[in-house]
């Protein structure tokens, strides 16, 4: 599903992927212990117990390169990675995730991206192995029914590897394997390559995929935290007889126990949310139900702070939500960013949390900080020539609860959204002219790219309705687009104002920051509702919430239309509740900047008319979109 997104919407010029999600709050700031072999505990290593069944903890373990201690301690040693897993651990669910570090051709996946889909998943053992399974949570049934062991016998947790015990700890906690070819593989997560889609032969996408080369691949380095581990891998192709090399950081996480699961939210389709399901089996229904849960962060008070909040006080929730802005990007640019982040402040701040959701710098006295380590929530840049940004999530599918969710910023954005600024505004904003644009200019374009992409990884899906709920004229209202931007939801696809003309006086051409929708709708997806116990409970608290806006089309949700424009209320790119009108106003405003283009954008000493080149064909590209939205009608 998210790659099927991700094609589709590059397609359509810009943004996010919804995803398999697998979240945790306790994945928080943990410091591992990295042992030098000088300093390993001589009770390991120095009993020379022997394993009824195996050779000696020290036959096994000696002279690692380096030893970490964690949930899981590791142990490097001449290329291979031997993991002890606490007996304690065994069939505790985990999240196995994949994620490139580095890599050469970045055609298809960028540093810092997750190409796979994480994989929740177990261990067990018997006498002479260590499982691990992969499981699933597609049929769920009640553990006291009559029909759970017959759930579980039909939905068996299948088994992805096998490890011959190599020996066991001698105080007989840990068991002890040899997990090289759990990490040095082809196989997914373990893979710097996107899967294959149904769809790729129809948009004429040609996805990179290689030969591993397991002889020239190779572990470079361990650590280990409290409740997670990493483990760095150099993973050699061939691709199209090309050498092609990826650093891929593989990481292995507790998932919340039973007892410490976040309480799950009932989906409701008249609201944008992502969606984890399961199908439920009960002897009272006369079919299997299938039940969403949306994605969300585990966000509430400290304990001790509960009842402040039920009064309606302001509170610092217990885990914030933490974005790390990547310092590759210009400090310039810093402020945007930050400000891109922190605009759903306002959000939170309307049901009672202070502070929810910050942006810091990466930290560069933290020597356990890692941007690729999933423990971390990150804005990353990327050189990447693709024009795009996405903000991926991974969660909990038992629950939704967000775990880890990323903005990837694609360097040549900044190319399509100086493009959209110029066809779409340039005619009635002289600030829009130029082939360049001054920070002042650019950081506002920047933040409303960071904000939307935020807004992806708190959950919340496009909601392409949501500007036609403004009437045409009121775009080339002063005072209206001041207050109120080009659409109520920033998780719209609505641009710039096209609609405004010279001489209406119109001086902000950008959506809001964050609007009367988005407000909305993080109220309905994260608002405590203290007098209900379960999920279900929940459900007419949430339907009141809803029916109470139903009569304000500011408050709709207009899911987004893959390859039809069925419903003309609710296309990409458009403005207005009137298509014919609203385009009428933008070809008008399209004529003027073709007249001046070259008025506008001067050719550049010693260089081509390249850019003017492509901004006519993004001109031309915009009055094909401008035709479009009026013919759907």
């Amino acid at each position: 599903m998210r790659h099927y997104y991700r094609l589709l919407l590059t397609l359509l010029l810009l943004l996010p992927t919804g995803a398999t999600r697998l979240q945790a709050q306790d994945f928080g700031d943990l410091i591992g212990a990295v042992v030098d072999k000088e300093n390993e505990p001589k009770d390991d290593k120095g009993k020379e117990d022997k394993d009824d069944k195996g050779k000696k903890y020290s036959d096994v373990i000696k002279n690692p390169s380096k030893t970490v201690r964690g949930f899981i301690d590791l142990h490097l040693q001449k290329g291979k990675v031997y993991m002890e897993i606490p007996v304690a651990l065994l069939d505790r669910p985990m999240l196995f995730t994949g994620r490139v570090d580095a890599i050469s051709d970045n055609t298809d996946v960028i540093a810092g991206e997750m190409p796979a889909e994480p994989l929740m998943v177990s261990w067990s053992k018997d006498d002479e192995r260590v499982y691990l399974h992969q499981l699933n949570t597609a049929i769920t049934a009640d553990p006291e029914s009559s029909i759970y062991k017959r759930v579980q016998d039909n939905h068996l947790m299948p088994v992805l590897s096998a490890f011959k015990i190599a020996t066991w700890r001698p105080d007989s906690t840990t068991v002890v394997i040899d997990a090289t070819s759990l990490f040095l593989t082809d196989k997914a997560p373990i893979t710097p390559f996107l899967p294959k889609s149904p769809f790729d032969s129809f948009f004429g996408s040609n996805k990179l995929s290689g030969s591993f080369k397991k002889d020239l691949s190779s572990v470079t380095d361990i650590s280990a935290f409290p409740r997670n581990l990493n483990v760095t891998v150099r993973a050699v192709y061939t691709v199209d007889k090309e050498p092609f090399t990826a650093v891929i950081n593989a990481s292995l996480g507790l998932l919340p126990d039973d007892k410490d699961m976040m309480r799950p939210r009932l989906h409701d389709y008249r609201i944008g949310y992502f969606t984890n399901g399961t199908t439920k089996i009960t002897t009272d229904a006369l079919s299997m139900e299938k039940v969403k849960y949306i994605n969300r962060w585990r966000l509430e008070p400290k304990p001790e702070d509960i009842e402040r909040h039920k009064r309606g006080e302001l509170v610092v929730p217990a885990k914030p939500i933490v974005y790390y802005v990547d310092d590759a990007f210009p400090d310039e640019w810093y402020p945007y960013l930050k400000q891109g982040i922190e605009d759903w402040q306002k959000a939170f701040e309307a049901i009672g949390f202070k502070d929810a959701i910050v942006a810091k710098r990466y930290p560069k006295d933290d020597p356990s900080f890692n941007p690729n380590d999933i423990r971390y929530t990150c804005l990353i840049y990327s050189s990447s020539q693709q024009a795009n940004a996405m903000g991926p999530s991974w969660t909990d599918p038992r629950t939704g609860e967000i775990l880890q969710a990323s903005v990837y910023f694609y360097h040549n954005v900044l190319e399509l959204i100086h493009d959209w600024r110029f066809c779409q505004t340039a005619a009635a904003d002289p600030s829009a002219r130029g082939l360049h644009y001054e920070i002042s200019v650019l950081g506002p374009m920047l933040r409303y790219i960071v904000a939307h992409e935020v807004g992806h990884t708190l959950g919340l899906m496009h909601n392409m309705g949501a500007s036609s709920s403004y009437k045409v004229e009121d775009l080339r209202s002063p005072d209206f687009t001041a207050k109120y931007g080009t659409t109520p939801s920033i998780m719209d696809y609505a641009r710039y104002n096209y609609v405004a003309q010279p001489g209406d006086g119109v001086t902000n051409f950008l959506p809001p920051l964050i609007g009367m929708y988005d407000m909305y709708a993080i109220a309905w997806g994260y608002k405590p509702i203290y007098e209900a116990a379960t999920p279900e409970e929940e459900r007419p608290i949430l339907n009141r919430w809803i029916t109470e806006k139903q009569g304000d089309r500011r408050f709709a949700y207009g899911p987004q239309q893959i390859l039809s424009n069925a419903d003309y209320t609710a296309q990409t790119e458009d403005l207005g509740d009137d298509p014919v009108l609203a385009s009428y106003y933008g070809i008008e405003n399209l004529k003027r900047t073709v007249d001046h283009l070259f008025d506008w954008t001067p050719q550049e000493d010693g260089k081509t008319y390249k850019a003017q080149e492509r901004l006519l064909s993004s001109l031309a590209g915009q009055f094909r979109l401008y035709i479009g939205h009026a013919t759907s009608v």
